[in-house]
C-alpha cells in the first residue's frame, strides 16, 4: 500500500480549516493526466482533485493546446467535446489514430445523441456526463 503525504489543516482567519498535502504518493511515481477543457475553473477544480488523487495533472484550455501537450503521450486524457477551437473528438481520434498509449476519459455536457454516438464509436475508456460527481471521479482516479 503506498504512503501518502502528510496534510496538515491549517485554519485561516475564517475559521475554516485549509489541508496542506503533497502532491502524489510518495513511494511511488505519479502519472500524468492531460485534462482538456474549456472552462478554466472546471479546469481548476480538476486538477486540484486529480492531483489529491495522486495524479501529475497537465491543463489545456483548447483542442490546439491538447494536442501540444500529447507529446509525450499522457497515461490519460481527460476531454471535454466542446472546445473554443474544435471539437473534443478531434483529440480523440488523434490519440486512437497514432495508437497513443493514452486511456481516454469524456467528459461532456453535451445532449447531442447522434454526436455521442459517434464518441462512442471511437471507444473511449470511459464517456462521463457533467457535472462529474463522485463515481465518475472514482472512475478517472483509478485508471491506472
Amino acid at each position: 500500500m503506498p504512503l501518502y503525504g502528510v496534510g496538515r489543516v491549517q485554519l485561516g482567519g475564517t475559521g475554516r480549516g485549509r489541508v496542506e498535502h503533497e502532491d502524489a504518493p510518495m513511494d511511488c511515481p505519479s502519472h500524468r493526466m492531460l485534462v482538456v477543457e474549456h472552462d478554466r475553473a472546471t479546469r481548476t477544480l480538476l486538477r486540484r482533485i486529480l492531483t489529491l488523487c495522486g495524479w501529475e495533472v497537465i491543463e489545456a484550455g483548447s483542442l490546439m493546446e491538447g494536442i501540444a501537450r500529447l507529446d509525450p503521450p499522457p497515461d490519460c486524457l481527460l476531454l471535454d467535446l466542446h472546445l473554443p477551437d474544435g471539437d473534443g473528438e478531434s483529440l480523440l481520434k488523434k490519440v486512437r489514430v497514432e495508437r497513443l498509449p493514452t486511456r481516454v476519459v469524456v467528459n461532456t455536457g453535451m445532449e447531442d445523441a447522434t454526436r455521442l454516438e459517434m464518441v462512442r464509436g471511437l471507444q473511449p475508456d470511459a464517456l462521463l456526463r457533467k457535472p462529474l460527481d463522485s463515481e465518475g471521479l472514482k472512475a478517472v482516479c483509478g485508471l491506472v
